[in-house]
């Protein structure tokens, strides 16, 4: 076999001939990212034919009792050197290196590697680096884009229709699909519908997100009893915990956390096919309770996870809830809207804040066309009365309101919401 004839300058071809010589059912290819200097998840091939080399994700492939999730991204350090059988988890795999360090190609699950598989392949890895040479300069050069350049390629119908929503509506409690339905645009919690009652919603045109926290964890979830300390987020030797909720911090750095996100992002996008993600809890890094260089070393785990699924689901939708103060001025690029949650318009102290919140929030929605929404809660609006105030303010800059019920258990009609566009 020679891997030179008829192969060269067909990369989907190549990477499917490497799978078929080492008769595995999957691979996973990354290519390297000089800004952050890692390597990036670029394609996932299950053992259907259908190959596309884009940012694209498959997410769980199935072998024997477990799974299978080619991780996302892979530090500098990791490149191999030479083609050779390493092992994820208690899969192994087939690691082959591209040549001047471009990227690899993780393919699996074998048992064994031969030595005459061993040297067609590193034939293979040498042959790669010439398709790759342009696909990799054009990577590069996107990097190098202005970020607002970088967020109109991010634009997509679901983008489009988000920003023509004239209202919406948060919700986490079951059915309400009558009342959900007059909404343009709804957020709600994935586990109270069924794949049917989402595409009943779904029907009707509306832009649907689903709620995930990104960094807090309840002692109930299944995950929970798999992590351990290095998992969540120490602070004095202690977890941090989130005491209004009961649920604790979670490290981003974890291996396992990012799996699990990862597991049921995809059950979000794929299966229950909604439009985007309702990013809830990233505000915590920004909390008082983690010191100066937890926080900075969270923010950038969160800039690049966002950063990967943005190449994952290039045409889905990302909105992060809080994080004003100094997270959403490096997640601005990746992310689609932006929830500001009982801002404190009525609180004579937090003037100066709220006004240069309200000013920096209409800068990014300029700059990266990031929709706005402001969101109260009547259980922390009666208290502070503020609906009036962000009525004007909604009104005057753009910003999305809705006065939601206490807890988001009920749907406000849509005749009591304020929406201005």
């Amino acid at each position: 076999m020679n891997p030179r004839e008829g192969l060269e300058g067909n990369l989907d071809m190549m990477l499917i001939k490497m799978q078929d010589f080492v008769n595995a059912k999957n691979y996973a290819f990354y290519i390297f990212d000089s800004s952050q200097q890692i390597y990036v998840l670029k394609a996932v091939r299950k053992s259907t034919r259908n190959t596309i080399i884009t940012p694209s994700y498959s997410g769980l492939l199935p072998y024997e009792k477990q799974n299978i999730l080619f991780p996302p991204m892979y530090p500098k350090e990791y490149f191999p050197s030479e083609v050779s059988l390493i092992t994820e988890g208690e899969i192994s795999m087939v690691s082959i290196p591209i040549r001047s360090e471009i990227g690899f190609v993780n393919v699996g699950p074998v048992k064994k590697l031969r030595q005459k598989e061993t040297n067609v392949l590193n034939e293979y890895s040498e042959i790669l680096a010439t398709p790759l040479k342009k696909m990799v300069e054009e990577y590069a050069a996107s990097k190098k884009q202005s970020r607002t350049a970088l967020q109109t390629r991010q634009t997509s119908n679901r983008k489009e229709r988000m920003l023509l929503a004239k209202n919406y509506a948060l919700y986490y409690g079951y059915g309400k699909m009558k009342e959900l339905s007059s909404f343009d645009l709804i957020i709600v919690e994935p586990k109270a519908y069924t794949i049917p009652q989402f595409q009943e919603l779904k029907y009707t045109n509306k832009v649907i997100l689903t709620y995930l926290s990104l960094l807090e964890v309840h002692p109930t979830d299944s995950v929970f009893q798999d992590l351990t300390k290095e998992d969540l987020l120490i602070v004095d030797g202690e977890p941090l915990k989130n005491n209004e909720f009961g649920t604790y911090l979670v490290n981003l750095k974890s291996k396992k956390w990012m799996e699990h996100l990862l597991k049921n992002i995809q059950h979000h996008l794929e299966e229950i096919e909604a439009d985007g993600l309702f990013l809830d809890t990233i505000g915590d890094i920004e909390s008082q309770a983690l010191p100066p260089n937890m926080q900075s070393i969270q923010l950038k785990a969160i800039v690049n996870f966002l950063h990967i699924l943005k190449m994952l689901y290039p045409n889905h939708l990302l909105i992060q809830n809080n994080g004003l103060n100094t997270v959403v001025l490096e997640t601005a690029p990746y992310i689609d809207g932006i929830f500001w949650e009982n801002p404190p318009f009525t609180i004579e102290k937090s003037k100066e804040w709220t006004d240069l919140i309200v000013q920096r929030l209409s800068l990014l929605k300029k700059e990266f066309q990031v929709k706005v929404f402001l969101l109260l809660e009547e259980k922390i609006e009666k208290e502070r009365k503020a609906y009036s105030m962000a009525k004007v303010i909604a009104k005057d800059k753009g910003f999305q309101l809705y006065n939601a019920p206490m807890d988001y258990l009920e749907v406000r009609p849509l005749v009591q919401d304020i929406s201005q566009n």
